[in-house]
């Protein structure tokens, strides 16, 4: 909850990132509240109010994962309305004549999105959410300290400065809202 909201304030790729570790840890606890209080909050050096506070949040996150439906899998709907919206700036930023750094980067990285679209099976999920799922799952390799190729390391650098700069220009849009 607390880094979930200091991410949202300063990097929403971060964020969203973030928050799809939040649901794997949710369903890796099986959705249960106490066991999340006792295996991750319980961790945290903090006060009693802030662990009630953060707990409070689990069971919300809960909630929405098991009204939505995504006990097994996917991310939740607020998540993925953020992506749509990260998309439709993409897709507006691309038809602005002036944005030449934003579309250098985006060319750099458009043949590692087809790529990742292609080993992912022709998903018709947006580029963004492509992207931020690939990251997600380059991060997980990480983790779990699996070897990563150099070619992967490469393709995925091009995203991630794609999305870093995507992320930049979410950030200032919302700001001036």
């Amino acid at each position: 909850m607390i880094i979930a909201e200091q991410k949202k304030k300063e990097n929403i790729a971060e964020y969203l990132i973030y928050m799809y570790q939040v649901e794997d840890l949710i369903r890796a606890n099986n959705l249960d509240a106490q066991k999340i209080d006792q295996q991750i909050i319980s961790q945290f050096n903090t006060d009693y109010d802030t662990k009630r506070e953060m707990l409070e949040w689990y069971k919300g996150l809960i909630d929405r994962i098991n009204s939505e439906g995504k006990e097994k899998s996917g991310h939740m709907n607020f998540l993925n309305e953020i992506t749509v919206r990260m998309n439709e700036l993409h897709v507006s930023i691309l038809h602005e004549p002036l944005n030449n750094e934003y579309k250098n980067t985006w060319d750099k990285a458009r043949t590692n999105v087809d790529a990742l679209r292609m080993r992912a099976g022709h998903t018709s999920e947006n580029d963004v959410q492509l992207a931020l799922n690939g990251l997600y799952g380059l991060l997980i390799l990480k983790l779990k300290k699996e070897e990563v190729s150099k070619e992967t390391q490469e393709a995925f650098s091009s995203i991630s400065e794609w999305i870093a700069i995507l992320s930049a220009e979410y950030m200032k849009k919302q700001q001036n809202l």
